[in-house]
C-alpha cells in the first residue's frame, strides 16, 4: 500500500475517490469536469493495492471530513474476483455486507462503480472505445483487428485486453499519434466525454 503521489485529504468536505490507475483517474478528472474541485482522488499501484490505500484513507486523521468514498476500477474478465476485492475494500472504510454497483449509501457514503458497466468483462478502454470521435477511423481499426485475426479473442484474452489493444490503435491513428488519455479528450479525433457511454459513470462521480 502506498500514498506516494497522492495528495493529502482535506480538512473540509470533500469527496474521496480511490481508483486503480492513472487512466481510471484521468477519465474521472475529464468527465467530473467542475466538481473534479471538490474531489480528492486517490491512485492505488494496482488494483491490489485499494484495500490498503483504504486502510491508509482511514487512518487519516481528515477522513472524517469525508462526505463520501468512491471506487473506480475495472471488471476486467472475473466479474466475481472484482466484487470480492470490492467488498473487501469497503469493509476496511467500515461497510457491512454486500453493495449494489454504481451506489452510494451509509455514513459516509460508500461505494463503487466496475467499469463499465457492472456487469460484463472490460475495462475504461472499453468505455473510450464505444467514445471513439472519428467513427471512420474507427471502422478502419476494426478492420486491422479483424484482419489481424483478432489476436486477442484468438488467444483467450478477455475483452479488456482486446478494447486496450484497440484503443492503443485508434490513437496511434490520429494526426497525434502519441496522444495520452487525458490528451484525447480534447483532440479532434479522440473521445468524445459527452458520449452516452459514459453517462453511468459520470454520475456516479457527481453523486460523490
Amino acid at each position: 500500500m502506498t500514498r506516494r503521489q497522492n495528495p493529502p485529504l482535506p480538512e473540509t468536505h470533500f469527496g474521496l475517490l480511490l481508483v486503480e490507475g492513472g487512466d481510471e483517474r484521468a477519465v474521472s478528472q475529464v468527465l467530473a469536469a467542475n466538481a473534479w474541485s471538490q474531489l480528492c482522488c486517490w491512485k492505488a499501484e494496482g488494483r491490489s493495492d485499494l484495500p490498503g490505500l483504504a486502510a491508509l484513507a482511514k487512518l487519516d486523521p481528515n477522513f472524517g471530513a469525508a462526505r463520501s468514498v468512491g471506487i473506480v476500477l475495472d471488471i476486467e474478465s472475473s466479474l466475481s474476483s472484482t466484487q470480492a476485492l470490492v467488498t473487501e475494500t469497503l469493509k476496511v472504510l467500515g461497510a457491512s455486507g454486500s453493495f449494489v454497483h454504481g451506489v452510494l449509501h451509509g455514513v459516509p457514503r460508500l461505494g463503487a462503480f466496475l467499469v463499465p458497466d457492472g456487469v460484463g468483462p472490460g475495462a475504461i478502454e472499453t468505455l473510450c472505445r464505444e467514445a471513439a470521435k472519428d467513427r471512420i477511423l474507427a471502422a478502419c481499426v476494426d478492420q486491422l483487428i479483424s484482419c489481424a485475426g483478432s489476436p486477442h479473442r484468438a488467444h483467450g484474452n478477455p475483452r479488456a485486453a482486446e478494447d486496450k489493444g484497440w484503443l492503443k490503435a485508434y490513437l496511434g491513428m490520429t494526426s497525434e499519434p502519441g496522444l495520452r488519455f487525458h490528451q484525447a479528450f480534447v483532440h479532434p479525433q479522440g473521445i468524445d466525454a459527452s458520449h452516452p457511454a459514459f453517462g453511468p459513470l459520470r454520475a456516479f462521480l457527481l453523486a460523490l
